[in-house]
């Protein structure tokens, strides 16, 4: 029979693996308390660690509604770039808005600089998740939780005051007409009070004749008349200006819908920590003993 010549090398190979294992087996343990010691140290280190960047953080979160603006005259939506939830992400993260908002609250900048974040609150329906509503939530995250809830605040009343120009000049159109409307109606009520005293007087005034007493009768009776009919125009017109007022105030104007309160986040767990520095102790006394006697072998030819 032919033997073959490839049994005999595989053969060997395993042989000097199983020697390679044995090798850094007994190199193990032979230093078996490097692997210990390093364990050890690295369970300490990796808990004390963990104590020591242990720290409480709190987050802090405001709903804001950005608002729904109406074109005047109707209620057909308006498209408002301020009212876009990516454009108000973008400034309330923005550098400008981090200085400010710090300065007010009385952190540094770096301490709320990339603890910002935005997320849209979108709207279900059934089992469906609907279309972005008009509103974000800003949350903020720190270790002060005072200081962390007046930051969200803070962002949320900069975003308020960002989108509302064009509703705070409408709510301001509509109460300077309703301000007109109340003093017309104030004008009418005198014009219609004097007309109906006169009317009184004439009545009782027994040196008039009958005759000049109908015609000075149907001229008050026509200023009383086209005084009731004015009045009552712009009742209407009053009572709709206020509709459009109560409609520009609650539905279109933006506004905090939830203030920010700070609550406790998990913080450093010292029990991970241990465990990680554990095994990465355990890695390194392996290694040292493994490489042990070819370092000391090294010096001792040196």
């Amino acid at each position: 029979m032919s033997s073959d010549p490839q049994r005999g090398p595989a053969a060997d190979v395993d042989a000097e693996q199983e020697v390679d294992f044995g090798r850094y087996w007994r190199a193990i343990a032979a230093r078996w308390w490097l692997p210990v010691g390093g364990l050890v140290v690295g369970l300490v280190i990796g808990y004390l660690v963990a104590l020591g960047t242990h720290s409480e953080t709190f987050k802090a979160t405001a709903q804001v509604y950005l608002g729904q603006p109406l074109a005047p005259g109707g209620a057909a939506p308006v498209g408002s770039a301020p009212t876009s939830l990516g454009l108000v992400s973008n400034f309330v993260t923005a550098e400008s808005t981090i200085k400010r908002v710090a300065r007010q609250v009385g952190l540094k900048p770096g301490r709320l600089r990339g603890r910002v974040t935005t997320k849209p609150i979108t709207g279900i329906t059934g089992a469906k998740v609907g279309t972005p509503a008009p509103l974000l939530a800003i949350t903020v995250t720190g270790s002060a939780p005072a200081k962390v809830a007046a930051a969200a605040n803070a962002l949320g009343a900069l975003v308020i005051r960002q989108v509302a120009p064009y509703q705070a000049s409408k709510i301001q159109s509509l109460r300077d007409q309703l301000a007109y409307d109340d003093s017309q109606l104030e004008a009418i009520g005198n014009r219609l009070k004097a007309a109906q005293t006169l009317q009184a007087q004439i009545l009782k005034d027994t040196t008039i004749s009958a005759t000049d007493k109908l015609v000075a009768l149907a001229n008050q009776n026509s200023v009383i008349t086209q005084a009731l009919q004015q009045q009552n125009t712009i009742s209407l017109d009053r009572f709709t200006v206020r509709q459009q007022l109560s409609l520009a105030q609650d539905v279109e104007s933006g506004r905090i819908v939830s203030q920010a309160s700070a609550t406790r986040t998990a913080g450093a767990n010292s029990r991970t920590g241990a465990a990680i520095g554990g095994l990465i102790g355990l890695i390194v006394g392996i290694l040292a003993a493994l490489l042990w006697d070819p370092l000391t072998g090294r010096r001792a030819e040196t």
